[in-house]
């Protein structure tokens, strides 16, 4: 690759053809162990494939031990911002990157891909990270690490982008149709979404430091207006009018209850960290309510 090990780190996209792997010798080898913090002996044992496999985990791509364009441009990436490319165990400590879910990196990410700029990682733009990642030859997992910001042209130090298990938190809708209550609805989901599950939470009072299945549901419609005192899923079976609503509807039965919100699972039954779900459940067993107008 180069004369020294310097050269051949620095000149790596450019040569970025000569693919090295367990069996080669030379300059591009001692310039590969530096850059991993192993002994620059010049051969690839398995030792440095360890080091390899470690840094293409950690940094999004396919952990092969094969140092191919990605893996060089990753290490010359993370060379440029100097960031220390020893794995946890060799260094006995290791900083947590910072994920995000939302926000100006997100927008950022989503400029790049072309999608509408609105700051939430959803399902959409994890599909269209996937499709760049798979034509990058990336790991085409949907979480947008070093290698993948590297490969979108964005340097510096950008957060680690993912989207989380409930897709985040839910939009306020606007436009025609959205009512205050709706609105307030949405808001009030979002305040307690992050809360613990307590058994009981909400009931004695809307003001909790946590909040049950039934808790939740009653906090939000006491938020819009649309309930006056906390009620347990039993009673949730018989709350407003039967049926899906245009906009909000319960679930209850004797020992569970949830709602969806314009089409969004709000439950603290799932696989979610918080109480927006990703996915719809089935209503098998759930008497189906609705506040009326809603």
């Amino acid at each position: 690759m180069g004369a020294s090990a310097a050269l051949a780190v620095a000149a790596a996209p450019a040569q970025a053809a000569r693919t090295i792997e367990r069996g080669d010798h030379g300059d591009a080898v001692r310039a590969l162990q530096r850059a991993l913090g192993q002994p620059p002996d010049g051969a690839f044992g398995p030792g440095t494939k360890r080091a390899v496999v470690r840094f293409q985990r950690r940094h999004g791509l396919t952990a092969d031990g094969v140092v191919g364009p990605s893996t060089w441009t990753a290490i010359l990436a993370a060379r440029k911002r100097h960031s220390p490319l020893r794995s946890a165990s060799s260094r006995g400590t290791s900083a947590r990157p910072r994920v995000a879910h939302r926000g100006p990196a997100v927008r950022t990410l989503q400029r790049k891909l072309g999608l509408g700029a609105d700051g939430v990682f959803g399902p959409q733009t994890r599909a269209a990270v996937k499709r760049f990642q798979a034509r990058h030859g990336l790991t085409a997992d949907g979480v947008v690490g070093p290698a993948t910001w590297t490969a979108l042209g964005i340097g510096g130090h950008p957060p680690v982008l993912k989207a989380d298990r409930a897709g985040g938190a839910a939009t306020a809708p606007s436009g025609r149709g959205a009512s205050g209550a709706l609105q307030r609805a949405v808001a009030a989901a979002n305040r307690i979404d992050p809360l613990p599950y307590k058994y009981g939470g909400g009931h004695r009072s809307f003001t909790d430091t946590g909040y049950d299945c039934s808790g939740s549901v009653s906090y939000v419609l006491h938020a819009a207006g649309l309930l006056r005192t906390p009620k347990d899923s039993s009673q949730l079976m018989s709350y407003g009018a039967p049926g899906r609503g245009r906009h909000i509807t319960i679930y209850a039965n004797p020992g569970h209850a949830y709602m969806t919100i314009d089409g969004r699972r709000f439950d603290t039954s799932g696989d979610a960290a918080g109480r927006w779900q990703s996915d719809l459940r089935s209503s098998a067993g759930y008497t189906v309510r609705h506040p009326p107008g809603y």
